[in-house]
């Protein structure tokens, strides 16, 4: 029987990220969501939760190694297979798993899920398992284990019941002319096509393989086409992580967008691994893949050429990314990344495919590798399910609530987040009800600013025409109220109607005074109002060198930048001020800056105070710039100390991952280029020994991770210098004071940056260690000496005790320790002095830490001498007095048995008297 047991229990909630976790026994090999519940395999259990993690039921799976677990929601069954002698198979009921329908001993798929590939396609009108084993070998004993890719039944009502690859009394399967050759990374469905994606190591390739889904597993697996994925251009990155399918409702029909998480495993590359889009329709270049078979393959190989596709774009290059899930929202297409180093990322790509900001939804301690797969919540696709190592988590793919306003809401620039004009709140689409209309950023990522301005002058020069511009994207089906009021009577009564998304002002040139105006302007959208200051100034008077500040200040102003000059001419430009300005030239004359080095140039995401960087020409350096590449908002640190060939800043916290690093000099200009690297947070899991002695400098090893990020150890409210050598830390204990056989305990953690992280365990004092009392052997020409030492808690190793022989007039000889032994309640710490075969040792000055302690040798008084004297006549009395004891004993009992034998004798004789 079945070992079923349920608990229910609270998941832990971290409330500040806002996600649920749950913890299990085991480490998580795979996982799948359904519509109801998650369920989660590991090593030797399954586990059913439901979507708050807040209901578990646990099944017992001892006698086999599940590989393959599949939800199959339409017949409301959960399949899952793996590995037993010759593999197993069982069928529970989707919303009880304790409840067993079916079971089998057969193989789908391998024994190992690193070789294994299964998920459920639609053939016609039925179901069935796409089940493959790239380790098939043809095995007597396990007949199943020869087919490298079949179509299983999924129920007992199909042709050969469940688990049958039989069909029509024929058996159909796909064989491989390279054993062991594919590594299956992914599989799935999008309408009547089957796709099938491989990395083929032999090759250095990954293969995308095609199967038209009509009728019969036959006629489906003969389909089989073939092409090869390649990546890309910067460099050849031939290995597939992860993948997921792109939602397409918006693109061509037919179209099938796809993206692939590629490496080219160069370990010293700190951006090794990238995710590309591909376009993976089906199309009549198609061609069989000359490594496949339906059936058993021939001797001779088709001289077929695989097609090669390539990337449409390259969407994000990051260091080690492991997963990646793909969703779509009106116009956007989102990415879930997950990393090796422990972080969900979010990254959103507009309709123009420009990649918005990456943001960090999730950011582990430790770098804990996210498992290469992850699934979005089916019921409301606001959240995303992952797994770290023993735990799975359900991540929320936004905080709209969080947001309050709409300007707030809007700065947020997530487009999973809107206004719900009818509730006045910052929600999901779907939770804002219609007829209300939900206002959300722009479905273009070139907007940085709510409300946009520009001014341009008229050809005669007399009128200014001042537009102001909202950047909004209303979904809905009510027209919102659109108005605009600029403050004051700057606006002639001739200015154009407000028109969504622009205001028109149009006033008179006289009206902008050579110091510039500060105009107000208030616009409504439905019941939303926005209230914004727009500073306007004479385009004119905006010169000087065309820097980068320069261009950014006519920009602001809402004038426009043409040839290097800012004017009132109207202006094409409409993105980002950043990148119309960034290259302006520079008027001035500085040496550039070079950095050559950064120290130190790999840290904890806490960042590093007084970092420092060299070079040349760094005197003129006003800042340090410092751009993420999962971050569109720069650090910038101001700099001190520097002079042409160092200089000192503080690098800020960041998320893990590599950030690129200028210098910016007066003219707005960052020049130079170097890299900085975040990674883990140091952690603090133990200290080693756990104790020290009253008078302090005990070594402390501190156990944990990442312990080269700390910059100090923060104990009792003091900060103490560390040491860190061949990755361990240690430090110093300091003094205090403790009364006699009373421990203290004291919290320890660990500095770093301007952060302190406890540790798990704390510190105790003792008193100091007592020695009582010390003796010598000679042994040839060195001198053993052993010191007695009441037995502690301090467990006090060799290396912890320096011993001195002291012969007098200041001379001292060393006394090299062997070893310390414990017998009876008392330590025996034993040394020897080499090589001094007419020392004389007066005492011993014994230092541990520091502690220290002079030694003497047992001397014999007065007093002592009498009371031996004393003690050895006494004894002398007791044993005399004994033996004359003994003889006076032994003496009256003679003369006893002598007047005994005497009245014996008498008697004798008066009886033969009286007979005679």
């Amino acid at each position: 029987m079945w070992a079923v047991f349920f608990s229910f229990f609270l998941a832990g909630v971290n409330f500040v990220w806002g996600l649920d976790t749950q913890t299990f026994d085991g480490e998580v090999r795979d996982f799948a969501v359904g519509d109801t519940f998650v369920y989660v395999v590991t090593d030797d259990r399954l586990y059913q939760l439901n979507h708050h993690f807040t209901n578990v039921t646990t099944r017992e799976e001892h006698h086999f190694r599940v590989n393959i677990l599949l939800p199959f929601i339409k017949n409301k069954t959960l399949i899952t297979c793996g590995s037993k002698t010759c593999g197993y198979c069982e069928i529970l009921d989707l919303n009880n798993i304790s409840k067993s329908v079916h079971f089998e001993d057969i193989l789908v798929g391998s024994s190992s899920r690193s070789s294994s590939i299964g998920f459920i396609v639609d053939v016609g009108t039925e179901s069935f398992i796409m089940a493959g084993n790239s380790k098939a070998v043809n095995s007597v004993s396990c007949p199943d284990n020869k087919f490298f890719l079949v179509l299983r039944n999924t129920q007992e009502g199909q042709n050969g019941g469940t688990f049958s690859i039989s069909d029509d009394g024929s058996t159909s399967y796909i064989d491989t002319r390279k054993k062991e050759s594919f590594h299956f990374v992914d599989g799935f469905q999008i309408s009547s096509y089957i796709y099938l994606f491989s990395n083929v190591p032999e090759e250095h390739n990954v293969r995308l393989t095609w199967f038209r889904g009509t009728t019969g597993k036959a006629a489906t697996l003969k389909s089989f086409r073939g092409a090869n994925l390649w990546c890309c251009d910067d460099m050849e990155r031939r290995r597939l992580l992860s993948s997921s399918v792109i939602p397409s409702p918006s693109v061509p029909q037919g179209k099938v967008l796809w993206a692939g998480v590629f490496t080219g495993n160069h370990t010293l590359d700190p951006v090794n691994t990238v995710l590309a889009v591909f376009d993976i329709s089906p199309s009549a270049e198609q061609t069989t893949d000359p490594d496949l078979c339906f059936g058993d393959c021939l001797p001779n190989k088709p001289t077929t050429k695989l097609i090669v596709l390539k990337p449409l774009m390259v969407v994000f290059k990051y260091s080690s990314m492991t997963s990646v899930l793909a969703a779509r929202h009106n116009s956007w297409i989102i990415f879930f990344i997950g990393t090796q180093d422990g972080q969900l990322i979010k990254l959103a790509v507009d309709k123009n495919n420009k990649v918005a900001c990456p943001r960090v939804l999730y950011k582990s301690a430790d770098d804990l590798h996210l498992f290469p797969k992850m699934h979005l919540d089916p019921v409301d696709s606001q959240h995303v399910y992952m797994a770290l190592r023993n735990e799975i988590m359900r991540v929320p793919v936004a905080q709209c609530s969080g947001h309050k306003g709409l300007k707030e809401c809007w700065l947020a620039q997530d487009p999973y987040c809107g206004w719900c004009m009818s509730e006045s709140r910052c929600s999901f689409l779907y939770d804002c009800l219609p007829p209300s209309n939900w206002i959300s950023i722009p479905d273009d990522y070139n907007q940085q600013r709510i409300v946009s301005h520009q001014v341009e002058k008229g050809s005669s020069g007399e009128k200014i025409t001042l537009t102001a511009k909202v950047h909004l994207n209303v979904i809905g089906t009510e027209s919102p109220l659109f108005a605009c009021n600029f403050a004051g009577d700057l606006c002639d009564t001739a200015s154009p109607g407000p028109e969504f998304p622009q205001c028109y002002c149009l006033f008179s040139s006289g009206k902008l005074p050579a110091k510039g105006l500060d105009v107000s302007v208030k616009i409504r959208v439905g019941k939303a109002a926005l209230s914004e200051k727009l500073m306007l100034t004479n385009c004119s008077d905006i010169t000087g060198p065309p820097t980068f500040d320069l261009c950014s200040r006519c920009m602001t102003a809402g004038c426009s930048w043409n040839n290097n000059a800012c004017s009132w001419t109207g202006s094409a430009n409409s993105g980002p001020i950043q990148d119309i300005c960034r290259h302006s030239q520079s008027g001035m004359n500085y040496s550039e800056p070079e950095i050559v080095s950064i120290e130190p140039s790999v840290l904890s995401f806490h960042g590093k105070n007084q970092a420092l960087m060299t070079g040349k020409n760094l005197d003129h350096v006003v800042r340090v710039h410092m751009q993420s590449h999962i971050s569109c908002l720069p650090n910038e640190s101001p700099v001190w100390n520097h002079t042409d060939s160092n200089l000192t800043f503080h690098i800020p916290s960041g998320d893990k991952g590599s950030v690129s690093v200028c210098v910016v000099l007066p003219d707005g200009r960052c020049v130079g280029k170097a890299t900085v690297t975040y990674r883990s947070s140091p952690t603090c899991t133990g200290l080693s020994p756990a104790n020290t002695w009253a008078s302090g400098n005990r070594r402390i090893s501190i156990l944990g991770s990442h312990l080269e990020f700390v910059e100090g150890v923060v104990h009792a409210g003091q900060i103490i210098t560390t040491h860190y050598s061949s990755g361990e830390l240690w430090y110093h204990t300091p003094p205090y004071g403790v009364e006699e056989d009373l421990p203290v305990t004291t919290s320890v953690s660990l500095r770093v940056a301007n952060q302190t992280l406890a540790c798990a365990s704390q510190l105790t004092y003792h008193h100091d260690p007592q020695f009582t009392s010390f003796t010598t052997t000679r042994t040839g020409n060195d001198l053993r000496v052993t010191i007695e030492k009441k037995t502690d808690k301090f467990n006090i190793t060799p290396s912890e005790i320096s011993v001195l022989g002291v012969l007098g007039d200041n001379q001292y000889v060393e006394c090299v320790m062997e070893i310390i032994e414990t017998r009876n309640g008392t330590d025996s710490v034993i040394c020897k002095i080499k090589n001094t075969p007419n020392v004389n040792i007066l005492s011993l000055e014994i230092r541990i830490g520091h502690f220290t302690i002079n030694l003497k040798p047992p001397t014999t008084s007065f007093l002592q001498v009498i009371l031996v004297v004393i003690t050895i006549i006494i004894i002398i009395i007791i044993i005399i007095s004994g033996v004359v004891w003994y003889f006076y004993s032994k003496q009256r009992k003679m003369a006893a048995l002598l007047d005994r034998q005497l009245e014996e004798l008498e008697c004798d004789f008066r009886n033969d008297a009286g007979q005679g």
